[in-house]
C-alpha cells in the first residue's frame, strides 16, 4: 500500500517504542520492518521479532500474527522502513542543508573538500561515507558507504541534536536502489562519473546508471526543500545523459570543454595542483595539496557545488587549499631517504588506471604497484585490473585483497589474466601475503621510484573467510622500515 495508507494503517496501534529490521534487535512495543536481503528474507524472522514483543509488524504479504500484534502489509518494506524510520526521527534533514554525492569514484575527495569548504565558510557540516561518519568532534563507524535507511535516519538526527547545520553525504547505487534514502530532503545532489563496478549487484551498466540518476530524478525532485540544484561531470557519458530533462539549475563541469565549471593554466605535479578555476560568478585560482589529474575533476564539483549554495569564491579558495590529504586517497606515507610511497584505496578498473597514470606522468624512476582485488565481489573487473596496472607500471606485485570466501589464488589467476596482456608481462611477482607482497615492493624500491598500494586505502583491515584481522598499509609500510633499521643498526 502506499505510505499514506500505511499511517492509516498505524491509526489506532499501539504507541511504537522503536522500529527494528533485524529480529535480534526488537524491543517490546517495537515495529518490526520486514525486508527481504541477499542472503535471508526479513520475513522468516516473523516469530522472532513477535517473540521479542514487536507489537506492529510490517510486511510484504500478509503473515500470521497473534490477535495483539497488527500486521501491515506494504508493497515495498524497504521503502516503508525508510519512512517510518524518517518520522520516527522527525525528518532530520529537513532541519539542515544537504548534499548527496554519488559516482563511481571521486566520492570520498569530495565530501572531504566539501567540510573544509563549509567549514571556512562558518557552518558546523556532518559527513557520512565511506572512511567513516563524523560530526562536532565525534567520529562513528559506519558498516556501509551509506547506511541503511533507518541508522541513516538515526545519524541524521544525532547530528542536528549536535548543532550539525549542513550534511554532507556519499549516496552509494546500492543504497539507491534499496530505498535508504527516501525520505531524505536533499537541497543538491553531485554526479562525479560512472565505471565498471559492483556488477555482481546490478546486471549490467545501464541498470547501475539507473540507480545512480535515481538521486537526481527521483529524490531531488520530490525533495520538500525550497530550491534544488545538481552538479555533473559532463566528461563522462553517462553524465551528459544525466544533465537531459532536469527540471533544476545543474552546473556542469568538466577538464576539456568550457561549460559553467573548468580550469585554465592547470598545472598538475607531485606537490599538488594549480589552476585557475573559470566560473559563472568569476574565476579564481587554487593551489590545492592534492594530487592527480582526477582531483582537479574533484575540485571542479566541490567549486560547483559550494556556488550553488552561497558560498563566495575566496571562501571556496581557503577552504580547498586547507586540505592537506584525503585518508587513503593518494595518502602519502612519508619514508625518509626511501621512495615515495602512496596508499590508495583504488578498486575499480577507472580509479587503478587515474591513480597509475598520475603517478607514472610525476615518476621520474621506476613506478611499482602492489594490488589485488576484492574476494566475493564483481570478478569481470578482475583482469581488466591486471592488465591496467601491468601497463601503467613498470612492476606490479599482485597480492590479496580481501579475499573474503573466495581462494585468494582463485583471484591472483583472474588478475593474471590480464598481466599477461600487458606488455610488461613479465615484470611482475604474485604472493597472496599482502604483508610480504608490501615488503617485497619496499624491498626492491630505490629513492627515485614510487610505490603505490592500491586497492584498501583507508582501511585497517583485511577480511579473510569471514573474520575481519587487523591489517593496515600504512602500519605495513612503517613496519618495514622499523625492521629494516633494527638490522642496519
Amino acid at each position: 500500500m502506499p505510505f499514506t495508507d500505511l499511517q492509516d494503517g498505524l491509526v489506532g496501534a499501539p504507541e511504537i517504542t522503536d522500529i527494528a529490521y533485524n529480529s535480534a534487535r526488537v524491543k517490546p512495543g517495537c515495529c518490526f520492518v520486514a525486508i527481504s536481503g541477499l542472503a535471508r528474507d526479513g520475513h522468516d524472522f516473523v516469530p522472532m521479532a513477535i517473540h521479542g514483543g514487536a507489537k506492529v509488524v510490517v510486511t510484504q504479504h500478509p503473515v500470521d500474527v497473534p490477535e495483539s500484534v497488527l500486521n501491515v502489509v506494504v508493497e515495498d518494506s524497504r521503502d516503508a522502513l525508510a519512512r517510518l524510520s524518517d518520522q520516527y526521527f522527525a525528518h532530520p534533514s529537513r532541519e539542515m542543508m544537504m548534499v548527496g554525492v554519488t559516482g563511481t569514484n571521486g566520492k570520498t575527495t569530495i565530501t572531504y573538500l566539501m567540510e573544509a569548504v563549509w567549514r571556512a565558510f562558518g557552518k558546523k557540516p556532518g559527513v557520512i561515507g565511506t572512511v567513516n561518519a563524523r560530526f562536532a568532534g565525534k567520529t562513528e563507524e559506519v558498516s556501509h558507504t551509506t547506511p541503511e535507511s533507518y541508522e541513516l535516519q538515526r545519524l541524521l538526527r544525532h547530528m542536528r541534536n549536535n548543532a550539525v547545520d549542513s550534511a554532507i553525504m556519499e549516496v552509494s547505487s546500492h543504497a539507491l536502489a534499496q530505498s535508504r534514502v527516501v525520505g531524505c530532503d536533499f537541497d543538491g545532489a553531485i554526479f562525479t562519473n560512472l565505471t565498471q563496478d559492483h556488477l555482481d549487484y546490478h546486471r549490467d551498466m545501464e541498470e547501475y546508471f539507473r540507480a545512480k540518476a535515481r538521486l537526481f530524478r527521483e529524490r531531488l525532485v520530490v525533495s520538500d526543500k525550497r530550491r534544488v540544484w545538481g552538479v555533473v561531470n559532463i566528461d563522462d557519458p553517462y553524465g551528459k545523459r544525466l544533465t537531459e530533462g532536469l527540471g533544476y539549475i545543474c552546473y556542469r563541469y568538466s577538464l576539456e570543454k568550457p561549460c559553467e565549471i573548468y580550469p585554465k593554466q592547470m598545472l598538475v605535479t607531485t606537490e599538488g595542483i594549480i589552476m585557475e578555476v573559470m566560473t559563472p560568478k568569476g574565476n579564481v585560482r587554487i593551489h590545492s595539496k592534492l594530487r592527480g589529474h582526477f582531483n582537479v575533476s574533484n575540485i571542479l564539483a566541490v567549486v560547483g557545488a559550494a556556488q550553488l549554495q552561497g558560498i563566495p569564491l575566496d571562501v571556496i579558495k581557503v577552504g580547498i587549499e586547507s586540505l592537506p590529504v584525503v585518508p587513503g586517497r593518494l595518502e602519502p606515507v612519508a619514508v625518509p631517504g626511501g621512495p615515495a610511497v602512496f596508499v590508495d584505496y583504488a578498486h575499480t578498473p577507472d580509479a587503478l588506471m587515474h591513480v597509475t597514470r598520475a603517478l607514472k606522468n610525476v615518476c621520474k624512476g621506476k613506478l611499482i604497484t602492489v594490488f589485488g582485488c576484492g574476494g566475493d565481489r564483481d570478478r569481470a573487473k578482475r583482469p581488466q585490473m591486471g592488465e591496467i596496472a601491468a601497463s601503467n607500471s613498470d612492476f606490479v606485485v599482485v597480492t590479496s585483497d580481501n579475499p573474503r570466501t573466495e581462494d585468494p589464488m582463485d583471484i591472483i589467476h583472474q588478475i593474471m589474466e590480464g598481466v599477461g596482456r600487458s606488455h610488461h608481462a613479465m615484470s611482475h611477482r604474485v604472493d597472496p601475503d599482502r604483508r610480504q607482497a608490501i615488503y617485497q615492493a619496499l624491498g626492491m624500491a630505490s629513492s627515485n621510484d614510487i610505490v603505490l598500494i592500491a586497492g584498501k586505502g583507508h582501511e585497517d583491515y583485511q577480511v579473510i573467510g569471514k573474520t575481519k584481522h587487523h591489517f593496515d598499509d600504512r602500519e605495513v609500510v612503517n613496519e618495514y622500515y622499523e625492521k629494516k633499521k633494527i638490522k642496519g643498526a
